[in-house]
């Protein structure tokens, strides 16, 4: 409740009064969140898991073993070499369980901040696409690909570059955190293809048609002879996920995204003005889209898959949006999104906040 706050006060401020981005807003809300994330305790859908496979590394793991994963030879790792680095090094230093939250917390944040700063017109409204509710399940929740995921978006400083081998290296430290990383490998090409409004709205659609074709399964044999072998696994493995391998419900999701697509669509000529890279960002949240809508008859490839890609759409594109137009359209903007994360906060507060712990009654902090 007091970053929710922190953040609809600075952002408010960011727009409408200072007109300007505050390094300071940035700071203040790096520092809440990394300590309510990084140091919370028993919190999480995924906390558990990540507490059970701990000490487990750390009995049953070599260092010989994380070179072996970070070489892509033959070994018996399940877990991305990076992620078990980072808890055997803290479990071997005597350390508990709450500083692999913790750092994990400090290098997400810090990456995806930082990038956020560097590229967006008024990061505070952009902290708050993050926070409500990306924070929750991603870097509280689903915390490997979190840090995947924040290791691709600090590599959009390569792709403006236009330097592939430091771009490369980006997805090889990603792909040490989470497998799903490889996806964002077409990332550096995809900026470069010509888009408008009319070619946006039919990528769309081809997407949405093709879903029902299943047309992903074409491509087991293609990850099987190209990929390594434990990112060819996993492909094959949640094909048919019995758990989530069905189809993504409609729902609330589809309105959300299909408001966020008009919203693209009706002020993309303003962004390309206005907006220094907005067309690179602009490529990505539309590749993003694409995959949701293409692989919306998998329902873990439709939410894992376009992870990277749709930080672009929030926090980038549609947070530029509103610097880009001005006026009643400024405003309009403000006021929907801010509308939508007040809806998400008791949303989410309801059920997945209850259930995951994030609630006044049910969440614990190290410090207190």
């Amino acid at each position: 409740m007091l970053i929710f706050v922190f953040l609809a006060v600075a952002s408010y401020m960011e727009i409408f009064r200072l007109e300007k981005k505050q390094s300071v807003f940035v700071w203040i809300a790096a520092l809440l969140i990394i300590l309510a994330v990084g140091l919370r305790i028993d919190v999480g859908a995924d906390y558990p898991v990540y507490r059970m496979l701990f000490s487990g590394f750390a009995i049953y793991t070599t260092y010989g073993d994380v070179l072996d994963k970070a070489l892509f030879r033959p070994n018996t790792e399940e877990i991305e070499w990076i992620f078990v680095l980072i808890n055997k090094l803290v479990f071997d230093f005597g350390l508990p369980f709450y500083i692999v939250t913790l750092v994990m917390a400090m290098i997400t944040v810090s990456l995806k901040f930082t990038t956020i700063y560097k590229n967006v017109a008024f990061p505070a409204l952009a902290i708050m696409f993050y926070f409500m509710p990306i924070m929750f399940f991603e870097d509280s929740g689903q915390m490997r690909q979190g840090l995947g995921i924040a290791v691709c978006v600090a590599s959009f400083k390569f792709i403006k570059e236009r330097n592939l081998p430091m771009f490369l290296l980006c997805i090889y430290i990603a792909l040490g955190f989470h497998k799903t990383s490889i996806v964002f490998l077409p990332a550096y090409w995809i900026v470069k293809i010509p888009m408008n409004q009319k070619r946006i709205f039919w990528v769309l659609i081809i997407a949405l048609i093709a879903s029902p074709l299943e047309l992903y399964r074409l491509a087991d044999g293609f990850f099987s002879t190209l990929a390594p072998q434990d990112i060819s696994g996993a492909y094959s493995g949640y094909v048919d996920d019995k758990y989530y391998g069905g189809q993504v419900e409609t729902g609330l999701n589809d309105l959300v995204k299909l408001i966020f697509i008009v919203i693209l669509i009706r002020y993309d000529k303003e962004g390309c003005d206005e907006v220094w890279w907005y067309e690179y960002m602009r490529n990505l949240a539309v590749f993003g889209l694409a995959l949701f809508y293409f692989f919306r008859s998998n329902e873990i490839f439709a939410v894992r898959l376009p992870g990277a890609y749709m930080f672009f759409l929030t926090m980038f594109c549609l947070t530029n949006l509103v610097y880009a137009v001005n006026g009643r359209a400024r405003q309009l903007l403000y006021f929907g999104f801010m509308i939508y994360f007040i809806a998400m906060f008791f949303y989410f507060g309801s059920g997945n906040g209850h259930r995951g712990g994030f609630t006044t009654d049910r969440y614990k902090n190290a410090i207190w």
